[in-house]
């Protein structure tokens, strides 16, 4: 297997939003198992909501507490993806927000990957979250969705700021399949 890329698996996370992420246990538990054997190296275990608004499951806020109890297979690195809308506040990042969603710096956490999923026009306020989340110790990701509608020079102006931060991976999403070369 060519180690250049890295294989990152958001069943949990994606798949939540037709159970509300409430996986039963030993579900999450082969998953985890499943995932580790056939070579995946991240598994975005699911998201970081601030709040519980209506009836989700622990893969919908992925709390250390939650994370603690599961089996993590030698080799597999946990991540969580947390919406820019939740941190991003009249242009500026709300801090006590990341905070309350990031409580512990990597070291004492079973995660090791912060994704920011974000809208094109929030992503030059969200990544200046991307600072605050490496000094705790965590690789940090964004997930910029609806790239489709972007033409190319904005797609490039995006990828330019992102050389201004310390960000490790950015991902631009077509969810819908509409980018084209």
């Amino acid at each position: 297997m060519n180690k250049n890329i890295t294989f990152l698996d958001c069943t949990l996370r994606d798949g939540g939003y037709y159970n509300r992420w409430d996986f039963p246990p030993n579900l999450v538990a082969d998953y985890l198992q499943s995932v580790a054997r056939a070579g995946v190296d991240v598994v975005e275990i699911g998201f970081r909501f601030p709040e519980n608004v209506g009836f989700k499951g622990a893969c919908a806020y992925s709390t250390e507490e939650f994370l603690n109890t599961l089996v993590i297979p030698d080799g597999l690195a946990v991540g969580v993806m947390i919406n820019a809308s939740d941190i991003v506040t009249d242009g500026t990042i709300d801090y006590s927000v990341l905070e309350s969603l990031i409580p512990v710096p990597a070291e004492q956490s079973v995660l090791s990957l912060i994704r920011i999923a974000c809208h094109v026009h929030e992503y030059p306020t969200a990544i200046m979250s991307s600072s605050w989340i490496k000094e705790r110790g965590y690789k940090v990701g964004y997930n910029i969705m609806q790239i489709a509608g972007c033409d190319e020079a904005t797609v490039k102006k995006l990828a330019q700021q992102t050389n201004d931060w310390p960000i490790d991976v950015l991902y631009f999403a077509d969810s819908m399949g509409k980018l084209s070369s």
